[in-house]
Parts: structure tokens; C-alpha cells; sequence
């Protein structure tokens, strides 16, 4: 087993904020996703030979998961879920939803179309067909079971068969990107979530701001296409790679980032003040906070001093919500406290980062394998 080295390691900064709407029993629709619908005989060694994780995990339905497609030089172009289309009458069948980002459903689908070949796979948008839905809180393992044999006497079903047991939704999955996530399911879209009275909806938004406080990226803002490596990304913490699985395209660089050990950027949250205010002590969101804020994939520069230079970054903005962001930041400089960023009017503000407290151990490794 490699000795996994992390420059992380040894720091102490806490990840602290307002958990009122965090922790209770809320639920969202998750703004800004698409789907694409891939089905047919080959449809399972299709995928697996384009993405991350390993859809032998999948192929008889259950529970989806958190994906990544690749380059060949090994940069994320789409990161996904794929989920087994868990209804029909001929389930379990090999019919998936892959959800992404909806601004880059057509460019998937070009992508996934250039490998076809003679594969005997269908690609189909569906996106206008579903709604997307993230809930959280101390109640949702009542709504999410897994699917099991209903009772002692049906042993004779082919291994690793399953029977559909009633639950919220047929489609989705436990979140597993975080602890915090919760569940993510996927209801057609003239359906809405028939939850227990204890359950609260919140606007969209709040989907962005839980995701952003726990450091969790997710679409183009935070992973442009093509420019990303897995690791920077937190794929590896994120499950969202299988370190077992055979070729795909993109694994040569991937694996041996992995196993060279050292990652020395990685996403973050991050705090935006003005510059003439105190850095924060701890994560806040201000929700009556709207300044302009910088734009994705602008530069975070070291100081003021250097930002007014225009010298080169040691980092960038992704998505970002009233005064917090996500950045992908040098490890080495997130104690710093001079670190600086403008927006497009030029107004500058100071940035404090903060590591997730779920970020695993140096010792974890092997639960992430």
C-alpha cells in the first residue's frame, strides 16, 4: 500500500456555520441539471469504458452514483451521476440516466456519440421529462431503502437480482460525494416529492449554498471542461472514481497522480469580506450580503499588492453565493492572510479559505478504495 502524503496534513483550520437550515428536514429542487437517457445491450460496457467509477456496481439497478467523464490526457470534461432507471416492466434492464450540468447536455451527447462505433446503445436527452431533488436531514433514512429480496422464501432469484421495494422515489441515490449530501433522487417532472410533514422546501438556492459550505464542486463554474485534473477536483474524497476498475479513457494520468500522493490543489470554500474588513474565524454565509461577486475561473492572487500587478494566480473562483465561494487554491497557501480577488468592476475583497472537516484521514484511504 502507497504511504499517502497530503499537504493538508497537520493544518488546523475549523469549518464552522449556521446549521439551522443545514441539519433539519428540508428538501430542494437541485437548479441547472440535465439528463441523458443511455440504454441497450451494450449500454453498461459502453459507459465503462468512458468514465470513472465501475457500472458493474450498478448493472441490476439499485442505488446510482457520482461519476466523472475524462479526456484522454486525464482532465474531467463532465462530472455526473449516473443512475439505473429502476422502473419499467422488464426491470432490471440496462437503462440509465446520466445527470449533468444542463448546459453541457448536447456537448455529452457528442461525446458519448464519438465512441459509439458499433456499439448497440440509444443516447436520448430527456432532460424536459425530469426534475432533479436533493433532501437532507435526521429523518431521511425513513424515505430511502435499499432494494432487497421482499422476503426469506424468493432465494432462487438469479444473484444479484433485485425486487423494487416502495420508497420516495425509484431513481436516485444516497449522495455519497459528503456525508452531509443526503439524498438525491430523480422524480418526473410533473411530480413533487410526497414527504412526511416534518420535511420543509426551500428555494433552489439553498441547494448551492449547502454545497458551496461543504466544499462539495459540482458543473461548469467549478469544473470547466477540460481543464480540471480528478484529484484538484476531490473526485478521490468525492467517491467518485473505482481505483479497481480496467482501462477508461483518461486513467494513465489519474492513477498515477494517485499514486504519486501529493496533490497540491485541491477545491476549497472560501469567505469573500471587503478589503478594508477582518478575515471571518469561521464559515459564515450571509444571506443579506449581495455584492458583485467575481465571476467563475477568476484569479485568487496571493496579495492585494499582486493582484494590482496582474502577476500570475495561485488559484481560481468557481461558483459562488452571496459573500462564500468555492476556489481551487495552492494547499500550501490556504493559511495565508493576505490573499486577495477582484470582480469585474474591480472591487476587490480578501479571501479566507477553510478546509472541510469531512475530508478524510490519512489514515482513511482504504475506506476510499
Amino acid at each position: 500500500m502507497y504511504k499517502w502524503k497530503t499537504l493538508v496534513r497537520g493544518l488546523t483550520l475549523k469549518r464552522q456555520f449556521s446549521v439551522s437550515t443545514l441539519q433539519n428536514d428540508h428538501y430542494v429542487q437541485v437548479p441547472d441539471r440535465g439528463l441523458v437517457e443511455v440504454g441497450g445491450e451494450d449500454s453498461i460496457k459502453f459507459l465503462q469504458g468512458l468514465i470513472t467509477n465501475h457500472m458493474p456496481l450498478i448493472q441490476s439497478g439499485g442505488d446510482g452514483f457520482y461519476t466523472a467523464f475524462l479526456n484522454p490526457i486525464g482532465r474531467v470534461l463532465y462530472d455526473t451521476f449516473i443512475h439505473p432507471k429502476n422502473v419499467g416492466t422488464t426491470f432490471p434492464h440496462p437503462i440509465y440516466l446520466v445527470e449533468c450540468d444542463s448546459r453541457i447536455v448536447s456537448d455529452l451527447i457528442k461525446h458519448m456519440k464519438k465512441y459509439v462505433l458499433r456499439s448497440k446503445v440509444s443516447i436520448i436527452d430527456v432532460s424536459s421529462q425530469y426534475n432533479v431533488w436533493n433532501m437532507w436531514g435526521g429523518n431521511i433514512d425513513n424515505l430511502w431503502w435499499r432494494y432487497q429480496v421482499p422476503n426469506p422464501s424468493a432465494t432462487k432469484l438469479p444473484i444479484g437480482s433485485l425486487v423494487l421495494k416502495e420508497r420516495i422515489a425509484e431513481i436516485g441515490c444516497k449522495d455519497k460525494r459528503c456525508p452531509y449530501m443526503g439524498l438525491r433522487f430523480i422524480l418526473p417532472f410533473d411530480r413533487t416529492p410526497s414527504v412526511p410533514s416534518s420535511f420543509k422546501q426551500l428555494p433552489s438556492e439553498e441547494y448551492k449554498i449547502r454545497r458551496i459550505l461543504y466544499g462539495i464542486p459540482e458543473g461548469i463554474d467549478d469544473l470547466p471542461p477540460g481543464s480540471s485534473l480528478p484529484l484538484q477536483s476531490n473526485f478521490d474524497y468525492m467517491r467518485g472514481i473505482d481505483w479497481h476498475k480496467g482501462c477508461y479513457i483518461g486513467q494513465e494520468l489519474t492513477f498515477r497522480t494517485y499514486h504519486v500522493g501529493v496533490t497540491r490543489k485541491r477545491i476549497i470554500p472560501v469567505q469573500l469580506v471587503h478589503k478594508d474588513e477582518s478575515l471571518p474565524t469561521t464559515l459564515q454565509v450571509e444571506r443579506t450580503v449581495n455584492f458583485p461577486l467575481p465571476s467563475p475561473q477568476t484569479g485568487i492572487y496571493a496579495s492585494t499588492e499582486t493582484l494590482s500587478k496582474k502577476s500570475r494566480p495561485i488559484g481560481t473562483i468557481g461558483s459562488s453565493c452571496h459573500n462564500i465561494a468555492l476556489g481551487l487554491l495552492n494547499l500550501d497557501k490556504v493559511q495565508d492572510e493576505n490573499l486577495a480577488v477582484a470582480n469585474e468592476r474591480g472591487d476587490v475583497y480578501r479571501v479566507k479559505p477553510f478546509i472541510p472537516d469531512w475530508w478524510p484521514k490519512v489514515d482513511d484511504r482504504d475506506k476510499l478504495e
